[in-house]
């Protein structure tokens, strides 16, 4: 109780107090509407309706991304949302997951080239990926983490592993689905330090459009 009636015992302590409970639930918002994005997202990912159709609704989630980010503060600059030449190390670090895909490739059963998949799925594949997971996430994991660049690729990276998993782990075999797991960590990895060193996702975007064109020419499993 306090010894001033109608005065709070708590801000006489501490009058900042208040300041202090609203700016750490002010900086909470963001990471909660992000999450449920990613929750959501998730979800339309996993039951994949229509293929087209699933495939233009995985867009919402990047552009919705995008757009709270923009409309908290950030700059098109920081979602990478901008045209960058590729650095030496970029092109290494792509170049070795593209070395990581040789024998994923190889070990696939070749099923023939299916339009729709190759021309229209596969691209829109890469797109709404790269603007969720490197223009959305990972520059607000950036934002957080700060002096730890590398901590917020790996945290992102762990989460992009974890959104392929309810649908991998429910139509593939457990070998497969836990490659799969290793694969998109690692791709992650790559493709988080390519798009924070270069300043750009339109490099690991084309990179991604290719290597799922190339997967729909085969099957596993």
């Amino acid at each position: 109780m306090s010894v001033f009636p109608g005065v709070n015992t708590a801000l006489l302590i501490n009058p900042n107090c208040h300041v202090i409970i609203l700016t750490v639930k002010n900086k909470l918002v963001l990471p909660i509407i992000i999450l449920v994005i990613f929750i959501f997202y998730t979800v339309i990912y996993t039951i994949q309706l229509n293929d087209i159709a699933g495939a233009l609704l995985e867009l919402i989630p990047g552009i919705l991304g995008i757009s709270v980010l923009l409309a908290r503060g950030f700059t098109t600059q920081e979602l990478y949302l901008r045209g960058a030449l590729l650095s030496l190390k970029g092109l290494l670090l792509l170049l070795v997951f593209f070395l990581v895909l040789i024998p994923i490739l190889i070990t696939g059963k070749w099923v023939g080239f299916d339009p729709i998949h190759m021309l229209v799925l596969a691209p829109l594949g890469g797109i709404t990926q790269e603007l969720f997971f490197r223009a959305s996430l990972l520059p607000l994991l950036i934002r957080i983490l700060k002096s730890r660049p590398f901590t917020a690729i790996i945290l992102h990276s762990t989460l992009f592993s974890i959104w392929h998993m309810p649908l991998v782990f429910s139509e593939a075999p457990l070998a497969g689905a836990i490659g799969v797991v290793v694969v998109t960590f690692i791709g992650g990895l790559i493709w988080g330090g390519q798009v924070h060193r270069d300043g750009t996702i339109y490099w690991a975007m084309g990179q991604h459009i290719l290597y799922l064109m190339l997967m729909s020419l085969f099957t596993w499993g």
